[in-house]
Order: structure tokens, then sequence, then C-alpha cells
């Protein structure tokens, strides 16, 4: 049974998830070319059994300006959806950033080397956004909208010149509509499995009320039978 808890303490709470995911980029930043290259997803690499790349891609970045440009995105993010930042934040961050490198090193190599935290962030705004939009949430739905028309714009018409220059290298779009796409696949997975154990919570509260009606017509007939 899930406890009831207050918009506030959802609110500090996310604040402090999302918090200690900034601070963990900048503090990578701040290792410098040693720890991107030790970090990065390379094909290379992973072919030697380098696999904790698959993870840490996403945390180390091209530049400072790339850094904080994915730190304020983490910001926006839980400005517009708290409640993906708890607990399970980890394990949405490692579902994300595994999938999405697992992608770009089977589908699209040429992105390779790969760093970044954008196709993670993708993913992040997707399962926030999506099941408060479907609330009719109105400020999810059109913060939702942006984010899906900016990267479809980007994807198809291209990465702005200007903006690939100020993070020092080339945007990876394929990254970002993994990330979302994979951030869909986990909620209809999710949707799927809540439908699953509703017939069962039906199938057994029938079975308690008709057992309870048995028992009322056994304790009817034992006092007629009186």
């Amino acid at each position: 049974m899930q406890k009831n808890v207050s918009p506030a303490a959802v609110r500090s709470s996310a604040w402090w998830w999302s918090g200690a995911l900034v601070l963990l980029i900048l503090l990578l930043q701040a290792g410098g070319p040693a720890v991107q290259q030790a970090f990065r997803l390379d094909a290379a690499a992973l072919s030697q059994g380098e696999w904790w790349r698959l993870l840490t891609a996403h945390l180390v970045h091209l530049s400072w300006p790339h850094a904080l440009l994915n730190a304020v995105g983490v910001v926006t993010c839980c400005v517009f959806a708290p409640q993906i930042f708890d607990r399970q934040l980890l394990w949405r961050l490692g579902a994300l950033a595994l999938g999405i490198s697992l992608c770009l090193w089977r589908f699209s190599p040429v992105g390779l080397p790969y760093v970044g935290l954008s196709g993670v962030l993708y993913g992040l705004f997707a399962l926030g956004l999506v099941p408060r939009a479907r609330q009719r949430d109105g400020y999810a739905l059109a913060a939702l909208i942006i984010v899906t028309l900016w990267m479809v714009w980007q994807g198809f018409r291209g990465p702005l010149p200007a903006e690939e220059a100020a993070i020092g290298g080339p945007i990876i779009s394929a990254a970002h509509f993994y990330g979302y796409g994979l951030a869909l696949l986990m909620l209809l997975a999710a949707c799927g499995v809540r439908r699953l154990h509703h017939p069962i919570r039906r199938q057994q509260g029938h079975r308690q009320g008709g057992a309870s009606r048995n028992a009322r017509h056994q304790q009817e007939q034992q006092g007629k039978a009186r």
C-alpha cells in the first residue's frame, strides 16, 4: 500500500536527486579530458570488455558549455516533472543509458565515440511529461510538445552549427530519438503490467466476496435449523 506523499515532499526530494545528478556531471567534467576518454562510449574499448562505458558515457561531456547545458536540462526536467526524481531515478537513468548505448553501438556506430546526457534527458522528459499530459496537465502537455517538436526538427533539419560549435563537437540526434523511444516503451510496459495486475485483484475481490456471501448463507441456515 503506497503512502500519500505531499507535493512539497515530492518536490523537495526531487531537488535533492536532481541536484546530486548535476553535481556528479560537474565533478566529472572537472576531471578533464582523461575522465572523458576513460568513460566515453567507444566501439574499440567495448570490444575489449570495457562495458562500464555503456553507462558512464552519458555522464561525461565534450566541454563545460556542453556539461552546463545538460545540467540546465536536468533542472528544467525537475521543474516540469519532479515525480520522476525519486528513489527510482537510478534505475531510470541506468535503463535509458544502457538502452541508448546499445542502440548507438548496434544501429548508429557513426555516432561513436559518444558522450553526453542529452539522450537520457529526452527519455526523462518523456517519462515525466507523458503521464502528466495524459492527466490533462496543460503545462506538461505544452512542455512535451515543445520537447518533441525540437527533437524532431533537430533530427530531420540537422543541429544548428552554432550549437555544435558552442559545445565543441557534433550533436548525435539519433541518441535523442533512442532515449525518447525507449522511454515510451518503458511507459507502455508499465501500463501493461498494471493492466495485468488489475484483473487478478478483481478476481481476488470476487472470490473474497463470494466466500463472505457463502459464510453468511451458512450462518443463516444454521440459525433456521436451531
